[in-house]
C-alpha cells in the first residue's frame, strides 16, 4: 500500500495471484510444451545413452502433467481470495472489506461541526463532494477519536466516510479463512465475520451496517 500523506488518496494494489499467470496465460504455456512433446515424440527415441533415456522419461511426465492439466479445475476457480485492511480502532483490532470501500485517504482535513451527534467529527470534500465523517470508534462504541488519521469513503449511497486511528496493511485472504456470521453482532450490530490472523482474531467491520447506524443516530 502506497501513497503520500497530505490529503491525497491511497491506492493500493492487491499482490498477484498465488498461482501468479491466468489460466489464458497457462494454456498458452502449456500448448507450446505440448508442441515441443510432440516434435520430440517424432523422433524415433535412441538406444544405450542413459542421458537421453532419462530425457525421455522427463517428457513422458511432462506429457502427463500436461493431460492432467485438462482434467483439473481452473486454478483460479480453486481458492477465492478476499481483500481486507486491517485497521485500529481506539486499540482494537479490525478488518474491513475492501469491497465496501470507495477509497483510503491520510491526513484528510475534516471541518467540524456542531450539533448533538457526538460520532460526526464533520465534513470533508471527496472528489468536489462534501461528504459527512463519521467517527468510527463512536459508532462502536468507544469515545470519539477527532484526531483519526484514517478516513475510509465508504461505498453505496448515501456517501459518508469514516474516521479511523492506524492502518495496518492490506490482507488477501483465502475465503474459507475466513469465518462468515448470517447476522451481525456487536455494538449496533456493525461486526459481521472475523478473520484469524497471527496477532489474533479480527472482527470484520460491515460497512453497510455502519452506515445503517449512523443514519439511525441522525435521525433519533
Amino acid at each position: 500500500m502506497t501513497g503520500p500523506a497530505g490529503g491525497h488518496a491511497v491506492t493500493w494494489t492487491p499482490p498477484a495471484d498465488t498461482w501468479g499467470s491466468t489460466l489464458a496465460d497457462e494454456m498458452i504455456d502449456l500448448a507450446d510444451r505440448n508442441r515441443a512433446i510432440e516434435d520430440a515424440h517424432d523422433t524415433p527415441e535412441p538406444v544405450g545413452n542413459t542421458a537421453q533415456r532419462e530425457m525421455w522419461e522427463r517428457l513422458g511426465a511432462l506429457r502427463a502433467s500436461f493431460d492432467r492439466s485438462f482434467a483439473d479445475p481452473p486454478r483460479d476457480q480453486v481458492v477465492q481470495f478476499h481483500d481486507l485492511l486491517a485497521i485500529a480502532v481506539a486499540g482494537r483490532r479490525y478488518a474491513l472489506r475492501l469491497s465496501q470501500s470507495a477509497g483510503l485517504f491520510p491526513n484528510r482535513q475534516v471541518t467540524p461541526l456542531p450539533g448533538p451527534i457526538s460520532a460526526l467529527l464533520g465534513v470533508a470534500g471527496f472528489r468536489g463532494s462534501i461528504v459527512p465523517v463519521y467517527s468510527l470508534a463512536a459508532v462502536l462504541g468507544q469515545p470519539p477519536q477527532p484526531d483519526s488519521r484514517w478516513l475510509v469513503l465508504a461505498s453505496g449511497a448515501p456517501a459518508i466516510a469514516l474516521a479511523f486511528d492506524e492502518l495496518d496493511g492490506h490482507l488477501r485472504i483465502p475465503g474459507d479463512e475466513i469465518i462468515e456470521e448470517p447476522v451481525g453482532h456487536g455494538p449496533r450490530g456493525c461486526l459481521r465475520g472475523i478473520v484469524q490472523r497471527p496477532e489474533g482474531a479480527r472482527p470484520i467491520v460491515d460497512v453497510a451496517a455502519v452506515r445503517a447506524a449512523v443514519q439511525a443516530l441522525t435521525h433519533s
